[in-house]
């Protein structure tokens, strides 16, 4: 039941993302559930999505499959062509920056937070994902976590360590890890909900829709 919890509230984001037209086809795998469950919501995994393990081509060569098999998996994986003026070698990791080589995170402002999706790619359904070399990927990490109501940081905290040697590890211009938080009350957070849907690819506007949805659905679950 837990894990139906989780998986739902995954593809109703995912859907919400989806239908927005610009990351719908830069999906590279997914773990929110079975196909059938999919299709009961009307979602069904892309040509793209290979499968619900992280593709071995962000990887570097050397990289095992059994370590990629053992390796933290987010819930969606999305790869974007990255616009030419970001192409730095940075990670941001749910609004922290980890430079290569420097082991170190710092916090950043809200000012310096990663720009939205929509504006760092440009016209990804012309590019299949996989044909993106390493210095074009834009790699986005989608994680989905419900918290105590008035207490995030503790799942925040707990996401970031989850997958920062996999943020570490991928192999690409960028690469930044997208924590979607919700109280298991219903809570809906300006930081932790609705800026990483902006940061999506949802506008001011479409972002209501699924936060409303996903009040409702922890509600119904707490009841």
């Amino acid at each position: 039941m837990i894990t139906e919890r989780h998986n739902l509230a995954c593809r109703m984001i995912l859907k919400a993302v989806s239908k927005t037209g610009s990351l719908g086809s830069c999906s590279v795998s997914k773990d929110i559930g079975s196909n059938e469950r999919m299709t009961m919501q009307n979602l069904q995994y892309p040509e793209t999505a290979e499968s619900r393990i992280v593709p071995k081509w962000l990887f570097p060569p050397c990289f095992s499959d059994k370590d990629r098999s053992a390796s933290s998996r987010p819930d969606v994986v999305l790869v974007t062509p990255i616009a030419a003026k970001t192409q730095k070698q940075q990670t941001n990791v749910g609004g922290w920056v980890l430079r290569s080589g420097r082991g170190q995170l710092r916090e950043t402002g809200s000012t310096s937070a990663a720009p939205p999706a929509t504006i760092r790619a440009t016209n990804p359904r012309q590019h299949r994902p996989k044909d993106l070399s390493k210095t074009r990927r834009d790699i986005h990490l989608v994680k989905i976590k419900y918290c105590e109501d008035t207490r995030p940081q503790n799942q925040l905290n707990v996401a970031k360590e989850q997958h920062k040697h996999l943020c570490n590890i991928l192999q690409g211009a960028s690469v930044t890890l997208h924590i979607i938080l919700s109280g298991v009350g219903g809570t809906i957070y300006n930081t932790h909900t609705l800026k990483p849907f902006k940061e999506l690819g949802l506008d001011s506007q479409r972002v209501k829709k699924p936060a409303s949805k996903l009040h409702v659905h922890f509600v119904n679950f707490a009841a």
